[in-house]
């Protein structure tokens, strides 16, 4: 058994450990070729919706700009808590707003641009969501928006690690977040709520992750993962511990540590 134990215990709330964890590994890199497919201009009105801690938000306000206008929505008040607290660019201002994506604090055609990152796959009903999305768009608005594609090896190997030795419930969380890998899923979605000119492509984003250890209780913990297996026996985390970071530091060897992610992008316009 491996003697590094500490990683398991990240200090702060799983919104505070996303964005200093999360946000730079994975979200800040994904977030390029949503905000390219956007082609964001000055003065226009964008909300963000399902915008965690505002990574997307905050790179939206700077394209932009001043004479622009961004909304930051999230259900998770913690979420919206940490992005009110993190610094913006000098001269660009954000409205956070806590609301559910399936019924959205926003009146109808407000925005020019709806931005959804990652969101979309966890949503309860996503139909309403996406006629939510279009409702809050003016004619001939743009949407743009994307969902991790094909689950990646080591979330594969977390999955299966976690089934085994903490809960086989928790493998179906981590596989959920890759579970609209199809283009043709959004395609339909966004046809049923009523999107026009739909595009759908899968583009591959090279994240760069820290070492194996450190990402696995980073990533555990940042979700709600992190109170079930906290509260599994040691003998547990530590099997779990030790199988996983095998398998990843042997990836790590192949890879130089690097890690290709397939994302689908959609875009289409209300």
């Amino acid at each position: 058994m491996n003697q590094h134990v500490s990683y398991r215990h990240y200090s702060g709330t799983a919104a505070e450990n996303y964005e200093r964890y999360f946000v730079p590994a994975i979200a800040m890199p994904v977030a390029v070729e949503l905000l390219r497919s956007a082609d964001l201009q000055p003065g226009e009105r964008v909300v963000d919706v399902a915008c965690g801690t505002g990574v997307v938000s905050r790179l939206a306000a700077e394209r932009v700009r001043s004479t622009g206008a961004v909304v930051g929505v999230d259900m998770a008040p913690d979420m919206i808590d940490v992005a009110r607290s993190t610094a913006v660019s000098s001269g660009l201002t954000i409205e956070w707003r806590q609301g559910d994506a399936s019924s959205l604090p926003l009146p109808d055609g407000a925005f020019d641009v709806v931005l959804c990152q990652m969101g979309l796959m966890l949503f309860a009903d996503k139909a309403a969501a996406l006629s939510e999305m279009r409702r809050v768009l003016v004619a001939g608005g743009r949407l743009a928006l994307n969902t991790p594609g094909t689950i990646n090896q080591p979330m594969e190997i977390l999955a299966e690690g976690l089934a085994r030795h903490i809960n086989p419930n928790l493998a179906g969380f981590v596989r959920a977040v890759f579970s609209m890998n199809d283009p043709a899923t959004h395609e339909e979605l966004l046809h049923n709520a009523g999107f026009a000119d739909v595009e759908t492509n899968v583009v591959t984003t090279t994240l760069h992750l820290p070492p194996p250890r450190e990402f696995l209780w980073q990533y555990i913990n940042l979700t709600p993962m992190g109170a079930v297996v906290s509260q599994s026996p040691e003998a547990a985390q530590a099997a779990l511990e030790d199988d996983v970071v095998a398998q990843w530091q042997e990836l790590v060897k192949e890879r130089a540590g690097a890690v290709d992610q397939p994302m689908v992008l959609a875009t289409a316009r209300a």
